[in-house]
């Protein structure tokens, strides 16, 4: 991952030096909101490489089409995300199904923070393994709504502009999601 960030950043880097008259700091957009947008779609696919793949489609589109952000609809955060929601909704038809969580060693590489008790990176990593499971047995709208609230730290409003929902139906949405995750964690645990 680490290298993907690198080569991507390199060559926005360059394009921005080339083009002195860039509108927006692209590079500096991107350091700001990857961790957003890959936290996103970390939720919500459950391969690295996945997301890795997806990462970078999502920046090339943004890139490609950094013309089209209007400020005036919201912040570049919002938009991004926005085309980050539409390449996991193509990733999801392209597939052909909805691909659950794969539980693989890898999942607290990325998802947990580094604790040096092994005691309590067991309990973390046990934790957020039960926690996907009860997130993949969710709607899609759930998951998306919880993915966008944690995973990318959005507001309310935010996640009306990408979901298209007024931002009191969103802490509603939000809300009743929460619950019925609450409600799937419980049912797990007995």
């Amino acid at each position: 991952m680490e290298f993907l960030l690198a080569i991507i950043l390199a060559a926005v880097v360059q394009e921005d030096a080339d083009n002195a008259s860039a509108e927006l700091d692209f590079a500096e957009l991107f350091r700001e909101n990857y961790p957003r947008a890959y936290n996103y779609l970390r939720y919500r696919v459950g391969s690295p490489q996945d997301v890795e793949d997806l990462i970078s489609v999502v920046f090339e589109k943004a890139y490609t089409h950094r013309q089209r952000f209007d400020p005036t609809r919201g912040t570049f955060a919002t938009w991004l995300l926005r085309i980050a929601h539409n390449t996991l909704a193509n990733y999801y038809r392209t597939h052909e199904r909805r691909l659950g969580w794969e539980i693989t060693g890898e999942l607290a590489d990325d998802l947990a923070t580094s604790e040096t008790s092994p005691e309590t990176q067991i309990i973390q990593r046990e934790a957020i393994s039960q926690l996907l499971q009860g997130l993949a047995r969710l709607s899609e709208r759930d998951q998306e709504v919880i993915s966008l609230k944690f995973g990318s730290r959005l507001s309310h409003q935010e996640i009306g502009q990408i979901m298209n929902l007024k931002e009191k139906t969103v802490s509603v949405v939000l809300l009743r999601a929460m619950r019925r995750l609450q409600k799937q964690l419980e049912e797990t645990a007995s």
